[in-house]
């Protein structure tokens, strides 16, 4: 794709935004494939180039793949619609120049069979991660980036634990999801057939 951009004359022109929406464990701790919180699954790669983009910066602000809401809408010289000023997210051409707010980022997954939804949110150093009637989870990313340390069962982090559930709430109701998810699932699981099917 780059040199197709670099033969057209477009590279010069052209905002290239290389993500995903999910990474892989790939054997980490044990475990394969995509349905965890660790980082390995939940932290994805992202690199830009181009107009407007800060060459050669390298940015740790975490984010999530609604920051690039408004540089997709700014790249093709369109305006977001009016309902979509409420949306969440930053731009991501304004996290890579640093003027990204101070914000919690949050991640959910709902599997087809899963013991529990899972929902995530990062806030400063930490990673909390909630399960909808099982213990959460917490991790200093700064202290433990390979998160070897469970620090939910510590007396000493009862505080943030309190303040990362609240923080959650104030974005998603856990339970009510959880529960909506799975009343989805199995309507489509009917749907199709039933589990026989």
């Amino acid at each position: 794709i780059l040199a197709a951009l670099e033969e057209t004359g477009l590279a010069a022109t052209t905002r290239v935004i290389y993500a995903s929406d999910h990474g892989d464990n790939l054997g980490t701790r044990g475990l394969w494939g995509k349905s965890t919180m660790y980082e390995e699954s939940a932290g994805i790669p992202l690199i830009m180039a181009g107009p407007d983009v800060p060459a050669g910066n390298v940015c740790s602000t975490p984010v999530t793949l609604v920051d690039g809401f408004q540089p997709f809408i700014q790249a093709t010289g369109a305006r977001a619609h009016p309902d979509d000023a409420g949306l969440p997210g930053t731009s991501l051409i304004e996290i890579a120049r640093g003027l990204a707010p101070q914000r919690t980022i949050f991640s959910e997954y709902h599997a087809a069979g899963a013991v529990s939804a899972s929902y995530m949110i990062r806030h400063g150093p930490y990673k909390y991660v909630h399960y909808v009637g099982l213990p959460p989870m917490l991790f200093n990313l700064e202290a433990d980036s390979h998160e070897r340390k469970d620090l939910a069962s510590e007396s000493a982090y009862t505080g943030i634990i309190s303040e990362c559930e609240r923080r959650l709430r104030t974005i998603v109701d856990p339970e009510a999801v959880d529960r909506l998810a799975k009343a989805d699932q199995r309507a489509h699981i009917e749907k199709h057939g039933g589990e026989a099917a």
